[in-house]
């Protein structure tokens, strides 16, 4: 028997971006600086069949290709990725590998000017289970072939519907005689899915963040010479985490328009029973991720100030330095000048003096460097709370 496999994903996006994904996959052409060449090689190796665009309660482009895969672009960012399948396990790892090596390059490519990726976000990745979903008349009489599927760890039944989960798949069986309301309940569940595993990403980088900054704090002092170093340290951080906050702030208009629109198709209470899905629970959760990257945002900035202060402090240490060299070139000409016959003035005598003179200024500057690079500098920030 065919069943549907459906993979898929969430990334921020807008009708803008669903425009430029629209004239690249129906015209292989961009309104943006990018090569003509790349653009097309992206294009042939996404092997498509057909394109169009569907107005809807959010619009979408709907994609079918060569290899009969159904892909689903949705303009807040939702990806579907779905094919009809008797082979579970070889179709399942062809969603992924078109995804991968096909669709995510050709979609990266597009977007690959203006604001950056975090690296520390681009760099990770999540195995995403493949979604199965069925008509069924009596979904709680469903067998399940866990030599297939792998083990079961969780099962659960509504009214109308059944969910099992495996590490690598997850079974959606509902009765209904209404193929869009299994459709449905799938693209609902996949977008918050990605929504939560989002926050609880930021939640790990924040951590991560935070302890990076600490090994600084907790070292106490450092040395004049180093705090250039731990400044390029915090730069990075600090841009990591002003883009990685631009990004949480602009989440809850996605969720707000997906918990509109669950209620206008009426999955929100299967939503409820089958997943624990609660969009309130959603957005108080996004209100805590957010308040903790500000709290990231202020540890890392207090802790730039005080390597500010700790350059500054070098910086008046060359400067005396200046000074006192200077102040020794003024007393050697007042002297030369007061008395004429104190300061030979045969050639040789007038080398040896300068040399002298240049001698006693360059060991009196390097003395003054070498004490302000290696005198230990406390360090002192303010203290955070760290139990969250």
């Amino acid at each position: 028997m065919m069943k549907k496999l459906t993979f898929g994903g969430w990334y921020q996006r807008t009708t803008l971006h669903l425009t430029e994904v629209y004239q690249f996959l129906s015209q292989g052409t961009s309104n943006l600086d990018l090569s003509k060449e790349s653009l097309e090689a992206n294009l042939f190796q996404l092997d498509i069949k057909s394109v169009k665009r569907v107005s809807d309660y959010l619009e979408y482009i709907e994609v079918i290709t060569n290899s009969k895969i159904k892909i689903k672009y949705y303009e807040d960012g939702l990806y579907l990725f779905e094919i009809l399948s008797d082979t579970i396990e070889e179709d399942s790892q062809k969603l992924k590998d078109y995804f991968e090596k096909n669709w995510k390059p050709a979609i990266d490519y597009l977007f690959s000017l203006g604001a950056p990726t975090p690296k520390i976000l681009s760099n990770l990745k999540d195995d995403h289970p493949v979604v199965i979903g069925e008509l069924s008349k009596s979904p709680g009489k469903e067998k399940v072939n866990e030599s297939l599927y792998g083990k079961i760890y969780s099962d659960i039944l509504s009214k109308k519907a059944r969910v099992i989960k495996t590490k690598k798949f997850i079974l959606v069986f509902i009765s209904t005689r209404k193929k869009e309301d299994l459709d449905s309940l799938v693209e609902m569940q996949i977008f918050f899915r990605e929504f939560k595993w989002q926050l609880h990403r930021y939640l790990n980088i924040h951590r991560n963040i935070w302890e990076e900054i600490s090994q600084i704090k907790e070292k106490k002092q450092i040395r004049g010479k180093d705090a250039d170093e731990y400044r390029l340290k915090l730069d990075s951080y600090q841009k990591t985490i002003r883009l990685i906050s631009n990004r949480i702030n602009q989440m809850s208009v996605y969720a707000k328009t997906r918990s509109s629109l669950s209620k206008y198709l009426k999955v929100e209470e299967e939503l409820v029973s089958l997943f624990q899905y609660k969009y309130e629970d959603l957005f108080n959760s996004l209100e805590y991720i957010k308040e903790i990257w500000k709290m990231t945002l202020d540890y890392v900035d207090s802790a730039i100030q005080m390597i500010n202060e700790i350059k500054t402090k070098t910086a008046v240490s060359g400067i005396k330095s200046i000074q006192l060299l200077t102040s020794i070139g003024a007393i050697a000409g007042v002297v030369r000048l007061a008395s004429p016959n104190a300061i030979p003035s045969i050639d040789k005598s007038v080398a040896i003096f300068l040399i002298c003179l240049f001698g006693i200024s360059y060991l009196i500057d390097w003395s003054l460097k070498f004490f302000t690079n290696y005198r230990k500098y406390q360090l002192k920030f303010v203290e955070q709370t760290k139990d969250i």
